[in-house]
């Protein structure tokens, strides 16, 4: 798999985990956006895979998904970049 190709895989599965875990939380986008003091805009395209989210971003929905990094992380299926 070529790096472009990795990379848009990895934001794919990144933006699918958080919306997922959203909705087992059974919480609206607006009440994510709320508690993180995020854009609405913003966080709809972190979740539709079109924006790319950086540590201190991905933190902030995590504290307001009520969930570490360890858990997010682990699950079966997720997919690391390889070094080259």
């Amino acid at each position: 798999m070529n790096s472009k190709k990795s990379q848009q895989h990895l934001l794919k599965q990144t933006s699918q985990r958080i919306k997922r875990l959203r909705k087992n939380k059974q919480l609206s986008q607006k009440s994510v956006t709320a508690r993180c003091e995020m854009d609405f805009g913003s966080y709809t395209n972190i979740e539709n895979g079109k924006r790319n989210i950086n540590l201190f971003t991905l933190q902030k929905i995590l504290i307001a998904l009520n969930i570490s990094f360890k858990e997010f992380f682990n699950f079966k299926g997720f997919f690391f970049l390889k070094p080259s």
